[in-house]
């Protein structure tokens, strides 16, 4: 089945119809879906097991029995199921909201994402991945689809500091760059839902090269932490599964990175930055005088 194509669908239904061939654990699951719980959207797998009093590996097993291949696709189809065509842009607007309103609802929901995230960010986990950083002899920044311009900001950052880092947000590449890593080394890995499982491939080889491992990710409960020696979260309460305010906090996260590495030595920070910006103002200069 996986990703019903229709935009209008009953997930209830659909699972009522697969009902009576799930297994005794499967239709706990589904009795949790099927019963009306608010906010099942927010839900991660390891949370609907643990309501459900299953395992983690019964619900993917009760989305595979479905046609899914992975948690992911069932959520997104759950998401689409429960959400009117405008609610799945955004959560809080509506068919009618004119452009000024629809403008300070997207505003207030990043800024609700920024004060969620301030809640949760611990202020040792974020002392230690700065001194990891530090530290490392080399920098890995990986993340794939929507997180890869996150990870591509995050390196334009830190280079700058004269940090040895690479940005990868190929999954083939991803794994090749972490074959060459050592013990010495850090992997810096961008997955909102921590489920994807590209970057859960490379990380779970980087660990085991024994680099160390810092996660930036929306999902405390994915098997991305389980790697991971560090886990800064980007909180958001939207629903949807490509989030937006996730990234903002995400862009925000990799700022206080930069700023908190920068002040690890503030002086050769600002000569690297001065000859970066000499480097730029020469070259003006020079395409200038060929006009």
């Amino acid at each position: 089945m996986a990703q019903i194509e229709s935009e209008a669908f009953d997930m209830g239904s659909v699972i009522r119809g697969y009902y009576p061939s799930f297994t005794p654990s499967e239709k706990k699951v589904a009795d949790f879906f099927l019963e009306d719980n608010p906010g099942i959207i927010r839900m991660t797998l390891v949370d609907v097991a643990a309501e459900s009093g299953v395992s983690d590996a019964s619900v993917l097993r009760f989305c595979r029995s479905m046609g899914y291949k992975r948690w992911l696709e069932f959520k997104i189809d759950l998401t689409r199921s429960l959400h009117r065509p405008s609610e799945q842009l955004l959560d809080e607007v509506k068919e009618d909201d004119p452009p000024g309103v629809l403008a300070k609802k997207i505003f207030q929901c990043s800024i609700q994402a920024l004060t969620d995230t301030i809640a949760v960010i611990d202020e040792a986990d974020f002392e230690k991945a700065i001194t990891m950083i530090s530290q490392a002899e080399k920098t890995l920044i990986i993340g794939v689809g929507t997180s890869g311009p996150i990870a591509h900001e995050m390196y334009n950052r830190f280079f700058r500091l004269g940090i040895d880092c690479r940005v990868q947000t190929d999954s083939y590449l991803q794994v090749m760059e972490t074959a060459l890593l050592s013990s010495r080394d850090v992997v810096i890995v961008i997955s909102q839902t921590g489920d994807s499982t590209d970057p859960i491939r490379t990380i779970a080889l980087a660990k085991q090269k024994g680099c160390s491992v810092i996660a930036i990710t929306g999902n405390s409960g994915s098997k991305l932490t389980n790697y991971a020696d560090v886990v800064l979260l980007s909180v958001s309460h939207e629903t949807r599964i490509e989030t937006m305010a996730s990234r903002i906090a995400q862009y925000v996260i990799t700022h206080a990175l930069f700023v908190g590495l920068m002040m690890e030595n503030v002086p050769e920070a600002v000569t690297k930055d001065q000859l970066i910006w000499d480097a730029i103002m020469e070259k003006a200069f020079f395409q200038e005088k060929n006009y």
